[in-house]
This record gives structure tokens, sequence and C-alpha cells, in this order.
């Protein structure tokens, strides 16, 4: 997954397209050139902010998510660039699976990915791995890591590495720059043993 994230980096996050936090609607329309499909009630009625189509040619958002894209407010918009990068790594990861199945119909599909032939769990995982490493890249995230524990070793020698208060202020505070939830930036400092979780 990791080294499929790298890839997409590399083909699609160039230039101002790969600054943070990354503009992955831009990246999704302009670059790949998928459809973004407004959907009424998509979270409200599929838990989802976002799904892929059966096709793989666009990707289904929350209607009301998307029509607040550039003006809503930050937890939403976050959850939102999350959930794209998600599809995405359906996209990357998962394509050739599903469309091994020859749906006849969205519903066919959306039934079938409901269960994923028993792997929903595992292709789901996949997924959020992907967004999480696309949209936090490790060599930046341990920059802005090594930065903070210079200043937090002046003032806390060591004890602030095993302190989870000071780990949930540092990841809410480095997640601004990310464009995600400060959830993701504590799952990628355990995942990219950068700073894992003291209690784990």
């Amino acid at each position: 997954m990791w080294g499929k994230a790298e890839g997409f980096r590399a083909a699609y996050l160039k230039d101002e397209l790969g600054t943070l936090p990354i503009d992955i609607v831009s990246v999704a329309e302009l670059e790949m050139r998928l459809d973004m499909i407004p959907f009424d009630d998509l979270r409200a009625r599929f838990s989802a902010d976002a799904a892929i189509s059966a096709d793989f040619t666009g990707i289904y958002v929350d209607a009301e998510s998307y029509s607040l894209i550039n003006s809503g407010p930050e937890w939403k918009m976050n959850r939102l660039r999350f959930s794209i990068a998600h599809e995405l790594g359906h996209w990357c990861l998962h394509r050739e699976e599903f469309q091994d199945h020859g749906f006849d119909s969205e519903e066919d599909f959306a039934r079938w990915t409901w269960e994923c032939g028993g792997r929903k769990y595992e292709i789901e995982q996949e997924a959020n791995e992907f967004a999480g490493r696309l949209l936090v890249p490790v060599d930046r995230l341990q920059s802005d890591y090594e930065k903070f524990a210079n200043s937090a070793n002046q003032i806390l020698p060591n004890d602030w590495k095993v302190d989870q208060g000071v780990r949930r202020r540092a990841s809410q505070r480095i997640a601004q720059s990310y464009g995600v939830h400060s959830d993701a930036i504590l799952v990628r400092f355990d995942r990219e043993n950068i700073w894992p979780d003291p209690l784990q």
C-alpha cells in the first residue's frame, strides 16, 4: 500500500498539487480525469462522504459537503479530503479486483462492495492506509515531529514522550498543515513508527 501511495504521489502530485494540504479534489478531477458526482444525502443514507463509481470513472461525493468545498467548516473538509483519498485508494489498489466481477448495475456493485467477497474489512483498511500515507507524507511528518521534539525537550526533557495529552495536542497542531483530523496524525505516528503510542 505504501508503495502504491508513493507511486501515486510521483505520478500525480507534481508541482503545486504536491503542496500541503493536498488538494485531492483537483488531483482527482484534473490529473486523473475522474468525475466528482454530487449525491444527495450520501452521508445520511450510507454513512459515507464519498464512494467510487462502479466503472471507476468517477467518485460520488456527498452533495452538501461538495457544495461547501471552499467554504465549509474545517472538520468537514478534512473528512471529505480523507474520504476522497480513501476512494482513490480503492481506485489504485482494488480496481482490477472489482472490475473482474463485471457488475450489471450500480446496485449490484454496491451490494458486492458491502461484503467484498468477505474481504470488506481488509479492503477498507488498505484504502485507509493508502489515504493516510498519501495525505501525510512520511518525510514531512518526520520533520514536523523532530521540530516538535526539539521544542518539547527544552520544556519537559523526555517526559513528554509518554504523555498521552502531549501526544494528542501535538497531533492537533500538526494536523492543521495536512488538512486531516488529528486522529489521522496519531495513526501515522504509530504506523510510521515515528511516535508510537506508549500505551500500546
